[in-house]
């Protein structure tokens, strides 16, 4: 049997529209586990008072240990031998459980990455709609790349994982310590441990993630943080890695100054008068603005 495991923290407005799509799943031998992690919203009573079409309904309250926490509590709660990780504002088509089902079939003993795009149809601004773009283009070099992540191609998405729990707790779940970038953690630990971990792009998780421009610069920054504090604990972690800082030089780091501060944040959240460039330029400002308040010149948010 498969369990689903989704934390979530004051998330009474999005994980409906999560659990209504599971309940339209060609594939119905799982159980869903939510985790509510000292959430100060409804959601509890909220799930409590809804009724859902899954063979097993789990609601565990907690006090709040974060994303890595919530997950853990999940896995050691599931009854399936095979996990599938979902964050709260995931949704799936009707075909992406037995796609998961399916891969470990076949490759019993590895990891499974699930894509995680924004849906153009429910995006509302043009920032939303260049990152549903940027999530598109990310993902492109791997469609047709069959082969497992290797060291220089690495990532790991635990918004849209299956794993068998045998595995995940044998490689000592998720770190708990870790406020972020725990994924990322985790992954490194079992592939250095040997584990063939594989993205497939096909399998496909809508990500309802209704960003601005100021939210994605703090999403950035609280990344860049996260990393750098488990570069410092774990440098081992970051050997061939591909994301690492590289100062800017010359006209670049002239040009991330110009674009630095509030003035451009609030140009592409509040008036936006960029919208009237082509898009290909467009997007490039976008790419420049958020690269300049998040990595290289800061913007106190």
């Amino acid at each position: 049997m498969l369990s689903i495991i989704i934390p979530t923290y004051n998330g009474e407005k999005k994980i409906c529209n999560l659990l209504h799509s599971l309940e339209k799943q060609t594939f119905k031998d799982f159980e869903v586990i939510v985790v509510i992690d000292g959430s100060t919203d409804n959601t509890k009573k909220l799930l409590e008072q809804k009724n859902f079409d899954f063979k097993n309904f789990k609601v565990i309250f907690q006090e709040n240990k974060g994303r890595s926490g919530s997950r853990n509590t999940g896995a050691k709660a599931a009854s399936g031998d095979l996990l599938l990780f979902l964050d709260d504002d995931m949704r799936l088509p009707a075909e992406s459980v037995q796609q998961h089902v399916e891969f470990h079939k076949k490759q019993a003993n590895a990891w499974l990455i699930g894509n995680a795009v924004e849906d153009f149809e429910l995006m509302q601004t043009d920032l939303q709609k260049y990152r549903a773009f940027l999530s598109r283009k990310w993902s492109k070099p791997f469609e047709k790349n069959n082969a497992p992540l290797q060291k220089h191609n690495f990532f790991l998405m635990a918004a849209h994982l299956s794993v068998k729990k045998v595995s995940f707790l044998q490689h000592g779940g998720f770190d708990e310590a870790l406020t972020d970038a725990e994924d990322y953690d985790l992954g490194k630990r079992a592939l250095e441990a040997g584990v063939q971990i594989y993205f497939n792009p096909e399998i496909i998780g809508w990500h309802d993630d209704f960003i601005t421009c100021r939210s994605y610069i703090r999403r950035q920054q609280q990344y860049q943080k996260a990393h750098q504090r488990l570069r410092e604990l774990y440098p081992e972690r970051y050997q061939q890695n591909q994301y690492d800082y590289k100062p800017a030089k010359g006209i670049k780091k002239m040009i991330y100054r110009f674009f630095a501060g509030n003035f451009w944040v609030n140009v592409v959240d509040k008036f936006n008068f960029l919208i009237i460039l082509p898009q290909k330029l467009r997007y490039k400002l976008y790419d420049i603005i958020i690269t300049a308040n998040a990595v290289h010149f800061p913007l106190k948010i």
